[in-house]
């Protein structure tokens, strides 16, 4: 497996970073930290009155619902609540913090703006035939802007399909009860990568992991498999495109070399891919939380956790280089 850290170039880039780092990023980093105190004492003041007020007020909804379960539904209300309200230092302080520093953190790469909680637009991502069928879609961290003269995108983005049902049943009191409950199933979770690109695709062209024999029941309306020249590369990926002629010329003996050097950058994780318009998107699912520059319960002056998320800002950026998607030439 390709070790990034040995790499030469990413040595040279690393070592630059560190210069950046004590300049740019430390003295924004320390007050955060300042803040992060603030918030932190908000946080044991609230925990505070939690302890003393709660098992108070449990006991007063207790006596007063002893006979019906009226008070059930008060302790749920009144307990997700206090819930709410011990994680809002936690919320607002990330928030601030995030705001404050993960811009100047991208910028050492190119120049971006940041935007928390931020993703990219649901008719984009169905478009793309990257993703299952979902109806709850959110995001995390959200840069844009302009990597070696290439528009790009990043986004954390969190996609579930969510089924709400009731379940009924009666007490022995022949008292009838009604439950809501749902069924979440996870559809996508983690890194997609859209890269505006200096040519118009005629077709679309999706690139997916191959599932062996279940490849014979997939299927996406208005396109057909491509069958490449890569053997190898037919081992990890199924392609499929509404026009075979432009997928072929886009799935390149060389270009698909480069997207199995992709998948050694990402730790052999399985890269799905998109060509529509001028856009190219790649998702790559993770189960970490990205770009997590700002802690709330640990000093923010935190140098491995920073070059932790430099490498992964380094691993996002390598899809330019390692695609040579800056060069204004064909794939």
């Amino acid at each position: 497996m390709f070790d990034i850290k040995t790499d030469k170039i990413f040595q040279e880039k690393k070592a630059a970073f560190d210069r950046y780092y004590e300049d740019v990023l430390r003295p924004k980093l320390e007050e955060n930290d300042k803040m992060r105190r603030r918030y932190f004492l908000m946080f044991i003041g609230l925990m505070l009155m939690a302890v003393i007020f709660y098992p108070l007020m449990l006991t007063a909804i207790i006596k007063s619902s002893s006979e019906d379960l009226s008070g059930l539904g008060i302790i749920l209300g009144a307990s997700g609540g206090l819930i709410l309200l011990l994680k809002s230092p936690i919320y607002f302080f990330k928030k601030k913090a995030k705001n404050t520093i993960m811009t100047d953190f991208a910028n050492f790469f190119g120049t971006f703006s940041y935007h928390h909680e931020n993703y990219l637009p649901d008719n984009l991502l169905r478009e793309s035939c990257l993703f299952g069928s979902y109806n709850t879609h959110s995001g995390d961290d959200y840069f844009t802007g302009v990597y070696k003269d290439v528009n790009i995108t990043i986004s954390e983005e969190f996609m579930q399909d969510i089924t709400v049902y009731t379940d009924e049943h009666y007490t022995g009191e022949n008292i009838k009860l009604t439950r809501r409950n749902s069924k979440k199933k996870k559809i996508f979770k983690g890194i997609c990568i859209l890269l505006t690109m200096n040519k118009n695709f005629k077709g679309r062209t999706v690139v997916l992991e191959d599932k062996g024999i279940f490849n014979l029941f997939k299927h996406i309306p208005g396109l057909q498999r491509v069958k490449l020249e890569d053997m190898y590369f037919e081992d990890i990926f199924e392609a499929y495109s509404s026009d075979q002629i432009e997928a072929r010329y886009l799935l390149t003996t060389a270009f698909m070399e480069r997207m199995l050097r992709l998948t050694e950058l990402y730790e052999g994780k399985t890269i799905r891919f998109s060509f529509n318009d001028n856009r190219l998107l790649l998702a790559v699912p993770t189960k970490q939380d990205m770009f997590e520059a700002c802690s709330f319960f640990r000093s923010n002056v935190n140098k491995k956790k920073i070059d932790k998320v430099f490498e992964q800002f380094y691993t996002v950026f390598s899809v330019v280089d390692v695609l040579k998607l800056n060069q204004k030439i064909g794939m």
